[in-house]
């Protein structure tokens, strides 16, 4: 427990923190420098792949021997400046590994993504229509409820096919969908127009004369002044 605890803490300073901000200096401070540019992308391009393996076999490894202090001492010598092992890592096995199989990697990442879209098409299409079979299945039995003594008079109908749920999407967004923007855009205009009166009114000198003392005295009314007989 000790061990993973400084093991974070490590990692989260040399592993991550420096290096942001090492990131960070060499993205805003202008000229820009490439070779700075060029060793903190290959840097982050290491620590992804290491932490994508690590998230996927991590629950197999994690119980080895010295394994949080194997981790950080890996995580030290990609990190520290000192070693740049990230540099020597991405050129020596990284990016050969890359561009051998580049076009392999980018035809299965195009697939994956058609097929999760499909998948999730289809997921979302099936619940559709299950859920429109329970509407349409609880509109007619109540139809039955409502007309038990005749109930060859009102024949059960099959339940209609549900339809395509992002054509309705579709449809209600060709529908409604101007209406809403230009909703939206005449509350966006009205706002900008009320800030803006409301500055002005803010920066307007007040004009409105302050009543001075003197003024005040002699707007008042005059009392008799005593007569001594």
């Amino acid at each position: 427990m000790l061990m993973s605890l400084l093991s974070h803490a490590l990692s989260a300073w040399f592993a991550f923190l420096l290096p942001c901000y090492g990131t960070w200096k060499a993205l805003s401070h202008r000229p820009v420098s490439e070779p700075e540019l060029e060793r903190w992308a290959k840097y982050w391009s290491v620590i992804g792949a290491f932490v994508a393996f690590e998230y996927v076999a991590e629950w197999f490894i994690s119980w080895f021997p010295f394994y949080w202090e194997l981790k950080t001492i890996v995580l030290l010598f990609l990190a520290l400046p000192q070693t740049q092992g990230s540099t020597w890592v991405y050129n020596t096995y990284l990016d050969p590994l890359l561009a051998k199989n580049e076009a392999d990697i980018d035809a299965g990442i195009t697939a994956a993504q058609t097929n999760i879209l499909n998948f999730l098409q289809a997921q979302v299409k099936k619940a559709w229509e299950t859920l429109w079979r329970l509407m349409t299945g609880a509109a007619v039995a109540s139809q039955q409820d409502q007309n038990p003594a005749n109930p060859s008079s009102t024949p059960a109908q099959p339940p209609s096919a549900a339809p395509n749920p992002f054509a309705l999407a579709k449809g209600l967004w060709g529908a409604y969908g101007p209406s809403v923007v230009g909703v939206m855009q005449r509350y966006t205009q009205s706002s900008a127009a009320v800030s803006a009166t409301a500055s002005s009114e803010a920066q307007r000198p007040n004009l409105t004369p302050v009543p001075s003392s003197q003024s005040t005295t002699s707007a008042g009314p005059s009392f008799p002044e005593p007569q001594h007989l």
